[in-house]
């Protein structure tokens, strides 16, 4: 079971513990599931953003395997980075990109070829990447992971992630507002 089943089940069944009261007066019932459903939204929330917190860590740890550098550089190769960066990002087709692979590759020169193949993936050019990936397997199953986790910045993603997340308000508060039902959770139960 997920922690976020866990957090609707938890909420269901102290939602239903307050609304079967016999001690409480509906005013004290409404007081009490607006306190909890604050304190579930909040649950619910932070569960939601670590998620794709999590999400956006592993994406960016796979592109950095594939297209970055591992370790601390010194200035020179900073600046040779750089300079592959801009270079690659002037190329303008799969046919010069191939070509620019080629020769980076014949000439041992990783950091421009790493630089080519960033540019390959952002413009979708799948025969550079392929050229790539084919003495590479590692870059193939890190290319394979990335492709399969989805994208945080996705609109459609996003609404799909964020539906799992949402929290129907509790019965006693049906027809509240959303500020009336902020105004009880913050009332104190005893003047309830």
């Amino acid at each position: 079971m997920s922690d976020v089943q866990k957090i609707h089940e938890s909420y269901a069944a102290q939602l239903d513990r307050i609304q079967n009261s016999r001690v409480y007066s509906e005013h004290a019932k409404q007081v009490y599931a607006a306190k909890l459903y604050k304190q579930t939204q909040e649950q619910l929330e932070a569960a939601r953003t670590g998620e794709v917190e999590e999400l956006r860590k592993r994406r960016a740890g796979l592109q950095r395997r594939m297209f970055g550098h591992d370790g601390t550089a010194d200035p020179q190769t900073v600046i040779a980075r750089r300079d592959a960066n801009d270079r690659a990002a002037k190329l303008d087709s799969p046919h010069a990109a191939t070509e620019a692979l080629q020769r980076a590759e014949m000439e041992g020169d990783d950091v421009m070829a790493r630089a080519i193949v960033a540019t390959a993936a952002q413009y979708g050019w799948n025969d550079v990447l392929t050229a790539y990936a084919a003495p590479r397997p590692g870059f193939t199953a890190a290319a394979q992971e990335l492709n399969e986790l989805p994208d945080p910045d996705n609109t459609e993603w996003r609404l799909r992630h964020t539906a799992q997340f949402m929290l129907p308000a509790p019965p006693a508060l049906a027809g509240v507002h959303p500020w009336e039902i902020d105004r009880l959770a913050q009332q104190d139960v005893e003047a309830a």
